[in-house]
């Protein structure tokens, strides 16, 4: 898949206010027969003129960019998309609640769906997904329940944070979630349908390229950022689904991308697909920073810039599954910031990485060693 960002910007239209003033300067002095000076008041007119045909020519620039896939956005995006690709729309976070009742069931008890617990700190409330019928002899019931606002708000709230019944039932004597609450997402980015649009090809026909084993895997939910596909024996393919942030899938991630990936419309009857969690390499960056004389007194700039982008930098390395850990690149954005002089780098040594490792940095230390004149 061709990397975009590696792709010249174009330009549809010369954008150079210099060079048109001076042509419209040109083809006036010609019709009137005279030279301008700078002045004059119809130099000034001139002058505004061609500022306002500047600005129209970096505007049909700006929106013929936006019939690209590199440079598209909001909604212009969704329509490059269309047919075959849509925006993921923003998702509840889930859980499962259990209905503990006050003693053994002596009739049956329904559970209704749309029951509403609210989280102990009053901030999220969780419905249940469905009817629940609970026997007679039951002393609990576990229902799935889902957060009423979408997105990431409802998510990490652990086990009895969900605890507060809104709607009263009879023979209930408490609840909680069971489990961590999960799978919220906001609507996803610009960036994450872009690459599904470059993907998409991949899935007109039945899974079995790489690429639309990963364009199926990241269709799954919103929260898959990468995808790694590999196929150990004839016959066996592998998918490892990673999630925002370097997160890892829990088992009913695992389960979602399975069920996706087994849809008659997606595997070939001779694929075995197994769905597994990425494997984590961890690191830690240690450098030294040797800066020049002259920018001594900007030290505490220079190490707060160093610390941002390293950060950057590592939280871009932990959304990509197969990226190698390489010093010199590391040595490379130091070198960018303004009044360093020299970077040693301690920690990490480099690391090729497998298609289905991530690597999370477990730390970053930046210290100023000393300053040079250079």
């Amino acid at each position: 898949m061709i990397d975009l960002k590696t792709l010249p910007e174009p330009q549809f239209v010369t954008v150079d206010w210099n060079q048109q003033y001076k042509e419209l300067v040109k083809s006036y002095e010609q019709i009137i027969g005279m030279p301008l000076s700078k002045g004059q008041a119809e130099s000034i007119m001139l002058a505004t003129f061609e500022y306002r045909e500047n600005l129209m020519r970096i505007n049909f620039n700006e929106t013929a960019k936006q019939n690209l896939l590199a440079y598209a956005r909001g909604v212009v995006l969704d329509h490059l998309g269309v047919p075959f690709v849509k925006r993921l729309p923003a998702a509840a976070a889930i859980t499962t609640l259990r209905f503990t009742f006050e003693a053994a069931l002596t009739s049956p008890l329904l559970i209704p769906a749309g029951t509403k617990v609210m989280s102990k700190d009053n901030k999220v409330v969780f419905t249940t997904s469905e009817d629940a019928n609970a026997d007679i002899g039951d002393t609990y019931i576990d229902v799935p329940a889902q957060c009423t606002e979408a997105g990431e708000i409802g998510n990490g709230y652990l086990a009895g944070d969900i605890n507060q019944l809104i709607d009263p039932l009879p023979y209930v004597q408490s609840v909680e979630n069971i489990a961590l609450t999960y799978g919220g997402a906001d609507i996803k980015s610009d960036d994450h349908l872009r690459m599904r649009i470059q993907l998409a090809p991949e899935s007109f026909s039945v899974v079995g390229p790489e690429g639309a084993y990963i364009y199926w895997a990241k269709s799954a939910h919103q929260d898959i950022v990468d995808a790694a596909v590999w196929s150990p024996t004839p016959g066996t393919v592998k998918v490892a689904p990673l999630l925002k942030g370097g997160q890892l899938p829990d088992a009913d991630m695992i389960d979602l991308v399975n069920e996706k990936l087994s849809d008659k419309k997606c595997r070939p009857l001779t694929d075995q697909v197994i769905v597994e969690s990425p494997v984590v390499v961890n690191y830690s960056i240690d450098v030294q920073l040797y800066i020049y004389g002259s920018s001594s007194m900007l030290s505490d700039v220079i190490l707060t810039k160093a610390n941002e982008n390293l950060q950057s930098y590592t939280d871009s390395l932990k959304e990509q599954l197969g990226v190698d850990i390489v010093p010199e690149q590391i040595i490379g954005i130091l070198q960018k910031i303004a009044g360093v002089y020299r970077t040693v780098i301690t920690q990490p040594a480099y690391t090729a990485l497998d298609i289905n490792q991530v690597a999370i940095c477990a730390s970053i230390t930046v210290t100023i060693a000393g300053s040079v004149d250079g």
